[in-house]
């Protein structure tokens, strides 16, 4: 399942190959989060329409895999997932995925860490590097996406931390429900997201806001 929120130019990315990965120890509040990758990508249409919007055709970007079903447990039961050519970090409950993907028919590029553990759960955070056609404006995103009847846009929220202006909001379809935080930050998007099942809801909440906090800026970005 997905947000619909119309084409995007890397909604090919579902339909292409999965690796699986697992590892023996993650836990929220003593409960554990079963790590099991299935090679991620973009785990909705939803991230890629947030940072470069809908295109007139669907060509597979090209994907270059920096790492696969990365492990660096910090002993917490986090992972730092440090993004290989992008200019972010971040810290994940499960095992991640890190890659690129360069779209030829618009030039884009796009820098991804994420992860997808067993039971649905999916954490994601993306960069959109400065390019020919800029991002929508972040007052747009709630819009698109309550465009849709499916989905319910709720907890709205806009601040400015710094040079940074920072997007939040939640969207739920009835079964599924998504977490989101964009920011605009010296002229680059980045996106994070968690995408869970209703029934895990609960894991998510003792999860998301570690997540969602620990983003960095690399020190030379």
């Amino acid at each position: 399942m997905r947000f619909a929120v119309g084409p995007s130019l890397l909604a090919s990315l579902t339909s292409a190959k999965r690796w699986n990965c697992c590892s023996p120890r993650h836990c929220a509040r003593g409960r554990p989060m079963r790590p099991a990758i299935r090679y991620l990508l973009i785990h909705v249409a939803i991230a890629a329409a947030v940072l470069a919007g809908p295109v007139v055709a669907l060509a597979e970007p090209k994907l270059e895999m920096h790492r696969a079903g990365v492990s660096a447990d910090d002993g917490s039961g986090w992972h730092l997932a440090v993004s290989s050519k992008g200019s972010f970090s971040v810290l994940l409950p499960i095992p991640f995925n890190d890659f690129t993907t360069r779209d030829a028919q618009t030039g884009e590029t796009t820098h991804v860490v994420g992860g997808k553990s067993s039971e649905g759960i999916k954490f994601v955070a993306v960069e959109l590097p400065p390019g020919n056609k800029p991002p929508p404006d972040l007052a747009s995103i709630p819009k698109t996406l309550a465009a849709n009847p499916a989905n319910k846009v709720s907890d709205v929220g806009r601040r400015t931390s710094g040079d940074a202006e920072i997007l939040t909001l939640t969207v739920s379809d009835g079964g599924k429900t998504m977490y989101m935080r964009c920011i605009d930050a010296k002229g680059t998007r980045y996106t994070l997201t968690i995408e869970f099942p209703n029934a895990y809801r609960d894991l998510v909440i003792a999860n998301k806001d570690r997540f969602f906090e620990s983003f960095k800026l690399k020190k030379n970005s």
